[in-house]
């Protein structure tokens, strides 16, 4: 064996036994392949540690080893169970930077961008070379593709589904080692139908630094779990790479190994060109200064997975778009064909594809293929060749418009396939390929981008809630949910796998929020069924609600039949809507409220819950029109209760309940609160009614309104994270008559008033006046602001107050 070769051997058995126990990639080999032969002393002549290496580059200040440093920091600040992630980084960039200095000196070695180990470089020249062969071909189907180019008979031909053979490709069942021992300690799946997984580490242990020095800006590496990201899984791993939009600019692979419950870095995003140089060599789309490629010849860029990433062979294949550089940092085409080799830890391939945009896929029967949906314009089904994406079958004209997060899964040998609410079918097999008929839809308030998977003779629908949805054959569904699931998750594309050996579903949004669930048994107590005196549910299959826009569409007086909406609705015209007891929840319409006021208005007798959308903004109801009354509503569990435009006159809260509402610092602490009155002026009166617990630092109620008189109510923190009881943030006029303040010791901040701390327009009178009220300050101040005045107290003890003796 050659010096070089026993120098890496013997590093990677250093390294493997100093870190046995929480080693990332598990064998000497991998650590050989991500080694360079012949390149520097520090490497090979001292067997180096990370500390060797950081200790000779951290006094280096070359930009160059800008990264390396960091990755030293973040090394240092890890935790023993994250240090060996971290410090095979650290060894494979050394290695890197290494082979650069040796090719330097010596440039016939090997090509600068060649920074796998020459054995590993093989399979990369010949998927180029393949791809290389296309090049010259004419675009568009061969000539076999020709002869099976079908078209799409009616809907009323007979489905001839066969779902025989299970999900595939099929899901290997293998020990878990970490999960199943989670289960039996943390999951009473007999009492319960879903259960909250909690992983051993935390993907912001190995995720990727976003701060390198010289380098242009990495987002957010939860991005590339969430945004716009679908998922593979083996058996053991589960598999990710997007970070839609300009949400990260990562092309990093992560993990989350189920046998050790870690989450785990596969693969270090490649550096990037800030001029798009990748895009322009590649795809010769119109660049922007603001574009973010990456420099390796083999690595696609972070952008939309959506519904494309499929297992096969140990490797994922993707069909990410290749970002336009537009307003969100991505296009409608071209796409890439990007290849993930697993046990490589590589990207192999990203392969320019002008034949469509294809955002979802499935595997094909046929060994090596892969099934494709275009999307948008002239809508297809094609069957093409992994090795050399040559089309082999093709449906075209389809007369259906998929939307880019569809969903489709290979059940036996047929294609079960929902885009909007309508779930088609298409048989194929060695000799037969289509047509595509419409099979039933998905329960009325699931979205196409929710998740949709087989298991023991059933389809099972998740929507990212604690609902579950089971059904044979699409005509009718049953519905199970018992309360202990999740709430209103967004992001799923199809992030939901079962998991054979322990009869479990793992489903997950982000990084956060991952859920396991057991398939309910035929009598499960789960089973759905209407509350007492509610005549529909969006949330049970053949007991639906109307479509609410529809009933409030033309305004005037509405009596809403009494029933729990999954929906949204914007309110165009005067209305008095009487709710009945009606739960409006998990929908925002415009990305806003659960129901958008546009006319003078007011609601009673109606329950919202469960509003959130992505910016932290989301609110059960805004207010767009001068004038609002709420009567009898109860907000609860959302981003904001209320949330105003900035020209309103008034709000008027009467007989109410408002409760943990506010804030989320998923997105940013603070952000919304139980009242957001956003006005410079007006008045807001609220009346015999209660706010309590306040979340992620938001306030009970937020005002910029020139009078805020409350009457008979109860606002109380005690139970809550939030941060002040009111913050009138221009001063103004605050009248308090009979009401009970509870502040909590410890929130965001220390007092119970917050007066004139932003001063966003002048007022013209500034004045406190609490009247037969009862406080507790929990020791903080009453009032505390930029504009000073003294507070009127009648008849009002006040506790545990700074500022009042």
């Amino acid at each position: 064996m050659a010096a070089a070769d026993r120098a890496i051997d013997r590093l990677a058995r250093h390294w493997i036994g100093k870190h046995k126990q929480e080693r990332l990639y598990g064998s000497a080999v991998h650590y050989r392949r991500r080694l360079i032969i012949g390149t520097s002393p520090l490497a090979y002549a001292q067997n180096p540690s990370p500390e060797d290496i950081c200790a000779a580059r951290q006094s280096d200040p070359s930009p160059r080893f800008a990264r390396l440093r960091q990755l030293c920091k973040n090394w240092d600040a890890s935790t023993k169970a994250d240090q060996a992630s971290w410090a095979a980084s650290i060894l494979a960039l050394e290695q890197r930077l290494s082979a650069m200095d040796a090719q330097a000196k010596s440039p016939e070695t090997f090509p600068a961008e060649n920074i796998n180990p020459p054995q590993a470089a093989t399979p990369d020249a010949s998927l180029k070379k393949q791809a290389d062969q296309q090049k010259g071909k004419k675009q568009g189907p061969t000539k076999h593709a020709a002869k099976t180019r079908l078209k799409s008979p009616p809907e009323t031909q007979p489905v001839m589904a066969d779902f025989s053979g299970g999900e595939k490709p099929a899901t290997p069942s293998l020990d878990l080692p970490a999960l199943q021992d989670y289960i039996a300690q943390a999951c009473d799946f007999e009492a319960h139908l879903w259960c909250k997984l909690k992983t051993a580490n935390s993907l912001k242990n190995v995720a990727w630094p976003t701060n390198v020095e010289g380098e242009p800006l990495f987002r957010n590496p939860n991005h590339a779990i969430r945004a716009f990201a679908g998922a593979t899984f083996d058996g053991q791993r589960l598999y990710f790479h997007g970070g839609g939009h300009s949400a990260s600019y990562q092309n990093s692979v992560y993990a989350l190994d189920l046998a050790t419950l870690k989450w785990e870095r596969l693969y270090d995003p490649d550096p990037l060109d800030d001029r798009g140089a990748f895009l322009n060599k590649h795809f010769g789309v119109p660049l922007e200064d603001e574009c973010h490629f990456p420099t390796k010849e083999h690595a696609p860029a972070a952008g939309h997975t959506w519904g494309t990433p499929i297992l096969i062979d140990h490797q994922i294949h993707a069909w990410p778009s290749a970002w336009g550089c537009s307003k969100y940092a991505t296009s409608y085409g071209p796409i890439v064909h990007s290849i993930f080799d697993l046990e490589k830890r590589e990207w192999v391939a990203r392969r320019p594809f002008k034949k469509g945009m294809f955002s979802i896929s499935a595997a094909s029967p046929i060994p090596g293929r892969a099934l494709l949906l275009s999307v948008k314009k002239n809508p297809a089904l094609i069957e093409i060749d992994l090795e050399t994406d040559a089309i082999t079958r093709r449906i075209d004209r389809l007369p259906y418009q998929w939307g880019n997060h569809a969903i489709a899964i290979l059940v036996g040998d047929t294609l079960v396939s929902f885009n909007g609410k309508d779930i088609y079918t298409t048989t194929i097999t060695h000799d037969t390929f289509g047509p595509m008929v419409r099979a039933g839809a998905i329960p009325a308030h699931v979205e196409y981008d929710d998740a949709l998977r087989y298991a023991n003779g059933y389809f099972y629908l998740w929507d990212g809630s604690g609902n579950l949805y089971r059904t044979r054959d699409f005509k009718a569904w049953a519905s199970f949910n018992d309360g202990s699931g999740p709430r209103g998750l967004k992001s799923l594309f199809n992030k939901f796998f079962y998991i054979p050996k322990l009869n479990a579903f793992l489903g997950l949004s982000n990084d956060q929020d991952i859920w396991l669930v057991r398939p309910p048994a035929e009598t499960s107590k789960a089973q759905a069924s209407l509350p007492d005196g509610f005549v529909c549910s969006d949330f049970i299959a053949g007991k639906e609600c109307q479509n609410l826009q529809s009933l409030v569409e033309d305004g005037g007086t509405i009596d809403l039949p009494k029933g729990i909406y999954a929906q949204c609705a914007l309110i165009k015209s005067p209305t008095i809507l009487n709710g009945n007891g009606s739960i409006i929840q998990d929908m925002a319409c415009r990305n806003k409220a659960a129901l958008i006021i546009n006319a003078d208005s007011t609601i009673r007798d109606i329950g919202c819950r469960n509003i959130f959308v992505n910016d932290g903004n989301g609110a059960c109801i805004r207010q767009q029109t001068k004038t609002l009354t709420l009567d009898h509503v109860t907000f609860e569990n959302a981003q904001s209760g209320v949330l105003t435009n900035k020209d309103i006159h008034s709000l008027t809260v009467k007989n109410s309940t408002f409760q943990n509402l506010g804030g989320d610092c998923k997105v940013k602490c603070g952000r919304a609160h139980g009242i957001y009155y956003g006005t410079n002026g007006g008045t807001l009166t609220i009346q015999n009614s209660q706010f309590l617990s306040a979340r992620h630092e938001g306030h009970l109620v937020k005002s910029g309104a020139a009078k805020l008189v409350i009457e008979n109510s109860l606002f109380d923190e005690r139970k809550g994270d939030g941060s002040r009881v009111i913050d009138a943030f221009n001063g103004g006029i605050i009248s308090l008559d009979t009401v009970e303040i509870f502040a909590k010791n410890g929130d965001g901040n220390r007092d119970v008033i917050g007066f004139g701390y932003e001063r966003r327009a002048p007022l013209p009178t500034h004045s406190i006046t609490i009247t037969d009220s009862r406080i507790d300050c929990a020791t903080g101040w009453l009032v505390h602001g930029k504009i000073d005045v003294e507070p009127k107290i009648i008849n009002s003890p006040a506790r545990n107050c700074r500022d009042v003796r």
